[in-house]
């Protein structure tokens, strides 16, 4: 899956008044610029200091504020485990949340700054994780989305449901390094 298609597919599934919450990372920046925006307050993002796991907090409050609507978040693998254990507070408040993982494995945006600005790539890369695995570890459901085709069914069946879901997908950002 690439940004582009990604803010596609999430605005043809999400309701003009539902929210999307993303965290911290190179894709936030492609989102920003390629998901329209419908009503005020659908689209919520740290864009102060940048802090990875910003989406946590601000997922579930607006989730625990708009009961009615869905509230997607994207996160990156890293900035999932950055503050894992809100993944808990989530499920013990009962919130239905989709959390959909930008999983390449890595610290994404960490890794293509510093190619991008000749540094060593050091310490940067991720062991593959099972996300489903741990979704379910905290009682929270779990999808893998081994082709892109399948992410805008997997993401729709899963907010369809009333519990936290979490859709790990297979992301990667384009080699010619261009944020448009």
């Amino acid at each position: 899956m690439m940004p582009r298609r990604l803010a596609k597919e999430l605005r043809e599934c999400l309701a003009d008044d539902d929210i999307l919450a993303l965290d911290n990372g190179l894709y936030k920046v492609w989102l920003a610029r390629n998901y329209p925006a419908r009503r005020p307050n659908t689209i919520l993002l740290d864009n102060a200091l940048a802090t990875m796991a910003a989406w946590y907090p601000s997922a579930m409050e607006a989730k625990r504020l708009n009961p009615d609507k869905n509230v997607v978040c994207v996160t990156g693998d890293g900035g999932l485990v950055m503050n894992l254990w809100d993944l808990e507070t989530a499920v013990r408040m009962n919130l239905d949340l989709v959390i959909v993982i930008l999983n390449n494995s890595s610290y994404g945006m960490i890794k293509w700054k510093q190619q991008w600005g000749w540094f060593d790539d050091y310490g940067l890369d991720f062991g593959e994780m099972d996300f489903v695995k741990l979704a379910e570890s905290f009682w929270a459901s779990g999808y893998k989305v081994i082709k892109k085709e399948d992410f805008k069914s997997t993401l729709q069946s899963a907010m369809k449901q009333k519990w936290v879901q979490i859709i790990d997908l297979d992301f990667d950002y384009p080699e010619d390094g261009k944020i448009c």
